[in-house]
């Protein structure tokens, strides 16, 4: 993600030419996201798999509620930077925070499909790619629907994407089935993966920093904040 977003910033900003709507980087933006939205639906099925039988109705899905919202919330101030930034062009409505913290919201509705959540994670990814949705208003965003002008430096809207997230909680209650691992890792391997794996823990933080660091540092090398 931060390899994609240094590359687009230096295109995005005309420091260095770079084409990033199409061929390998398009494709690794797309694998990057595509990853990012998969492990999220990974770790609300773990969640979900962890939350203890005794634990029933409004009291178990709450917690994804709030996770939910508090993405969205998140999401809302990454649209009110970007607007600032970007001079209200471009800037991210409905970006990767929205699609996952409203994926997580709608989680629960395919809590009991298990591993079978798949399937309509499958039907919305193909919806997305086969089908071209139409032109409409601003507010279908969430939808995969927007004006015929519309740009946006993060654009995910559910169909597809919430498809990624569904195919992943599937993955996640194939691997972890009730919240425990279903394979086994070799020490020595568990060992080299520890450092690795820590950013992972903090991916949130690291998303949300990481664009005003490039800028930062792309702003001390050529002396000046790009796109101002």
């Amino acid at each position: 993600m931060v390899i994609f977003h240094l590359v687009f910033d230096l295109s995005f900003f005309s420091i260095y030419q770079v084409e990033t709507s199409h061929g390998f980087w398009r494709l690794f933006g797309y694998l990057t996201a595509g990853l990012f939205v998969l492990v999220a639906g990974v770790a609300v099925a773990l969640r979900e798999g962890r939350t203890p039988p005794s634990i029933s109705g409004y009291a178990r899905v709450f917690p994804f509620f709030k996770r939910g919202f508090y993405l969205i919330g998140v999401g809302l101030l990454v649209t009110i930077g970007t607007y600032i930034f970007l001079h209200g062009e471009g800037y991210v409505i409905f970006g990767i925070l929205q699609l996952i913290g409203t994926s997580t919201i709608l989680a629960p509705l395919f809590f009991r499909l298990g591993k079978k959540t798949l399937f309509p994670g499958i039907i919305i990814i193909l919806t997305g790619w086969m089908i071209t949705l139409p032109n409409g208003p601003v507010w279908l965003l969430w939808a995969g629907i927007h004006p015929v002008d519309y740009i946006s430096v993060d654009y995910t809207p559910l169909i597809p994407w919430f498809g990624v997230f569904l195919v992943g909680m599937a993955m996640g209650a194939w691997l972890y089935p009730n919240g425990l691992r279903s394979f086994q890792l070799p020490d020595r391997v568990e060992q080299t993966l520890y450092l690795p794996s820590i950013p992972g823990r903090h991916s949130l933080i690291i998303y949300l920093v990481h664009q005003p660091v490039l800028l930062l540092i792309l702003s001390v090398l050529y002396g000046k904040i790009p796109g101002i």
